[in-house]
């Protein structure tokens, strides 16, 4: 009887330890993902720094196409490409709260770059190759960690992961500031 209770307290103890793991981790979206080596890693790559944010995409060998669409409750300023293919474009709406873009790269580093003005959330929709990425090769922040899918949406405060009508919400606390909005993260497009 005495083993049952010694594995039981075991197992409590286990769990208590691996539920606080989990709940005192928070992703950041702040600084370059450490895992970023261009030309030798295939995916996206999202980080916010004093200068802005940023979204890159590279491969390790062979033409590959990245695209997609950046919305925002806010408006999106100081859009600046960072790209050099003919067939590339990067476009943004009237209101300035979507951003739509087409990178065609092998080894090189290309993406965007923009800051936030009054939102309070930041939502992506990346392909590759005209098909939703994998989840695994998009790396945000320092850590480079990944989201549930290749939709997300980031929002700004907290530091917890909720849902909004089904979809994976990542809540983001902000060192580098972000101005915020009267937006709930709830806005439709």
């Amino acid at each position: 009887m005495k083993k049952w209770r010694f594995f039981a307290l075991a197992l409590l103890v286990g769990f208590c330890f691996t539920s606080y793991s989990y709940a005192s981790y928070s992703p950041s979206f702040n600084d370059r993902p450490t895992v970023f080596d261009q030309g030798k890693i295939r995916g996206y790559f999202l980080w916010q720094d004093k200068e802005g944010f940023h979204l890159r995409a590279t491969s390790n060998g062979g033409i590959h196409n990245f695209s997609g669409t950046v919305r925002t409750d806010g408006r999106f300023k100081n859009v600046l490409e960072n790209y050099k293919g003919d067939n590339d474009y990067l476009e943004v709406n009237k209101s300035q709260n979507k951003i739509k873009y087409n990178i065609t790269t092998s080894e090189e580093e290309e993406g965007i770059d923009f800051q936030l003005s009054y939102g309070s959330y930041i939502k992506f929709s990346l392909s590759l190759d005209s098909e939703a990425s994998n989840p695994n090769e998009i790396f945000i922040g320092k850590d480079g960690w990944h989201p549930v899918s290749h939709d997300f949406t980031i929002l700004y405060d907290g530091d917890y992961t909720k849902y909004i009508d089904g979809q994976t919400i990542l809540i983001i606390d902000s060192r580098f500031g972000w101005p915020r909005g009267k937006g709930t993260g709830q806005g439709r497009d």
